[in-house]
Order: C-alpha cells, then sequence, then structure tokens
C-alpha cells in the first residue's frame, strides 16, 4: 500500500498548495478544483479533483484515533448499494480495503449508462479521507486506465489534512473554505471570472 494522505504540521512546506481549510492540495500540472460550496453559510462540503478524465470528490470526516471510521463507513456503503442491487465488491486498493461498483447513471440526453466508480478511505490519526472516484481512474483494465488509476491515487496520497485541535464526533465531516477568502491571498495572484477563480496555478471552480 502507498503512503496515504499527510498529517499537517509546521515541518510540511504548503507554501505551493490550494489551502482549502481542512485540506491542503498539491500543485499538480493538468488538476482542476471544483469546489462544492453552501450558498448560504460559503462552507465547503466537498472538493473535486478533476485530472485529465478521472473525477475524485473528495470528503474529510473527524475519527477517533482508536477506531477504523471506514470499516464501517464501507459496510454501510456495501450495504446500501446491495440494496439498490448496484453490482461492488470490495477489494485492496492503493489505501487498503475500497469497494468498486458500476453505477447506473443518466447522461445529459437522457440515456442509460453504467458508470464504473470506486469508492476510496484513507485513514489518517483522527481523520478519514473519503473519495468517490469516476472516470479513467476508476478502472484498472488497460494501461491507459492504470496510468489514470495511479495518477488520481497519486494526488490523494499528497494531500495535507489539517484536522485542528477542536473536539468534533467521529464521522462529523470537517470544514472546507474557499481559497479566495484566505488571509495570505493576495490580489496579484488571483484572478476570477464568474464562478470560475484563478488562484496562482490552480483553476478553480465554485
Amino acid at each position: 500500500m502507498t503512503q496515504g494522505p499527510l498529517e499537517y504540521s509546521a515541518d510540511i512546506d504548503t507554501s505551493s498548495m490550494l489551502n482549502l481549510g481542512a485540506v491542503f492540495l498539491p500543485n499538480i500540472p493538468g488538476l482542476e478544483v471544483h469546489l462544492d460550496l453552501d450558498p448560504r453559510s460559503g462552507k465547503g462540503k466537498s472538493v473535486s479533483l478533476h485530472l485529465d478524465m478521472t473525477i475524485a470528490e473528495v470528503q474529510v470526516f473527524a475519527a477517533a484515533s482508536n477506531e477504523d471510521l471506514w470499516a464501517g463507513m464501507r459496510d454501510a456503503i456495501v450495504s446500501g448499494l446491495r440494496e439498490q442491487k448496484v453490482d461492488c465488491s470490495v477489494e485492496m486498493g492503493q489505501f487498503g480495503t475500497e469497494i468498486h461498483a458500476v453505477m447506473p447513471t443518466v447522461d445529459l440526453d437522457g440515456n442509460a449508462h453504467v458508470q464504473p466508480v470506486r469508492f476510496v478511505g484513507a485513514r489518517g490519526s483522527r481523520w478519514l479521507v473519503r473519495a468517490v472516484i469516476s472516470g479513467d481512474g476508476a478502472l484498472s483494465d488497460t494501461p491507459h486506465n492504470d496510468k489514470a488509476k495511479a495518477g488520481i491515487d497519486e494526488v490523494i496520497s499528497k494531500l495535507v489534512i489539517n484536522r485542528g485541535d477542536e473536539p468534533l464526533p467521529p464521522g462529523e465531516r470537517l470544514e472546507l473554505h474557499s481559497p479566495v477568502s484566505n488571509e495570505d491571498a493576495s490580489a496579484s495572484n488571483q484572478s476570477s471570472s464568474g464562478d470560475n477563480v484563478r488562484f496562482a496555478d490552480f483553476h478553480i471552480q465554485l
């Protein structure tokens, strides 16, 4: 198994990373960031990482240091998928056990399709990163898809998680925020057009 996301500390250089609060994102060429913000509170619920033809929707949860939050979450996901008669299996992946599923979906023209999806859980000392991966990186049946899978797994492994010291119940989602609200942000490295923001080398859609 590869190393999972890193725990934030003063020893880690995050100066070139995108600060979204609970998550620092690595500066990887071609990576696009879509941040799902609550329009009323301005707080982020999840962040989607787009790399070529792969999308990873990432959420971060508080966890107890002596509990495997992913095990319970994984079993609940599998149970829910099987109740919906969705084909799924638990496999060993780069970060431990992960769920492989084939989900029914409908395209913009209303046509029914199936879409391979991977549910990944990467554990830290008091947090859990959950990623739902779709697109080329959800498959490993061709050399192209193997490369896409390795690419998005590398992005996840380079995340830096800032859990904070606030006591939180296990399973509570850690807060994300827009990078344009960072105190360290300067007008010189930001530009925006509508809901699209250019922040240093990152392309962000809010």
